[in-house]
């Protein structure tokens, strides 16, 4: 993954050297962090969870783009993907509240667009890319140790079934605010969806219902990601002054 990242911010400065065609001796990059919010859900075989909240951090690199003509990104991060359910026990006569969380890290490859609005102090833009992450942890086994002496565990996702690398789409925009030369804020918006599955398991039988007793068919189970993210991002800018002899 790590070394994947190196490559693509090889290729990034590369573009970034050679996207600026009507300006030549001026050329460079834009690059820094974005952390923020996370509201994670999941479809689990067609039905919407309740959301989980959580946090994110990404690290990108940008070519410059200073006549608003597109430019292109790549970046890493950890993501926080997942959803909650809301469990009743009928025997005590409460509800639980229990979040699945997968812990991913991920690189994203777009393009991006900038809009000139001079009545705007502020720069809009949007984007979209493609992405793929890895699971690097989650805590199904835990879920699935807590209540393995009763029914609620056969809700839970097993961890056998969970698939490592995932991948989808990443679109949103946001809003880059002045600063300085070099340094410079903007607020994003981003939401991730799933083509891939990150769970996915075959009908089970025959599975011991914990409360019953008796023996029970655990239906497939197919469940995708999708996370919107809001952002707060540094942007620092990397010039690159070529000399004309």
């Amino acid at each position: 993954m790590y070394k994947s990242f190196l490559v693509l911010f090889c290729l990034m400065i590369f573009c970034s050297l050679h996207a600026q065609e009507d300006d030549e001796l001026v050329t460079g990059f834009h690059f820094g962090p974005k952390v923020g919010l996370t509201m994670a859900n999941q479809n689990w075989n067609g039905f919407q969870r309740r959301p989980l909240f959580d946090y994110h951090g990404v690290l990108f690199i940008e070519s410059l783009d200073p006549y608003y003509k597109g430019s292109l990104f790549a970046q890493i991060g950890y993501h926080s993907r997942g959803s909650s359910l809301i469990l009743n026990n009928i025997t005590q006569g409460f509800n639980f509240s229990e979040g699945v969380v997968f812990r991913n890290l991920g690189i994203t490859l777009g393009a991006k667009k900038r809009l000139y609005i001079p009545s705007m102090s502020s720069t809009p833009y949007y984007f979209v890319g493609v992405r793929a992450e890895y699971n690097v942890a989650n805590n199904t086994e835990e879920i699935q140790t807590r209540f393995s002496a009763t029914a609620s565990s056969l809700f839970y996702p097993f961890p056998i079934y969970v698939n490592k690398i995932v991948y989808g789409l990443s679109f949103g925009g946001g809003f880059e605010f002045a600063g300085s030369e070099y340094i410079s804020p903007a607020i994003e918006l981003n939401v991730s969806p799933d083509i891939g599955f990150q769970y996915m398991s075959p009908e089970i039988f025959p599975v011991l219902n914990p409360r019953t007793g008796m023996t029970t068919t655990l239906q497939e189970r197919s469940i995708r990601n999708i996370t919107f993210e809001i952002s707060f991002v540094l942007r620092f800018k990397r010039e690159v002054i070529l000399l004309d002899y």
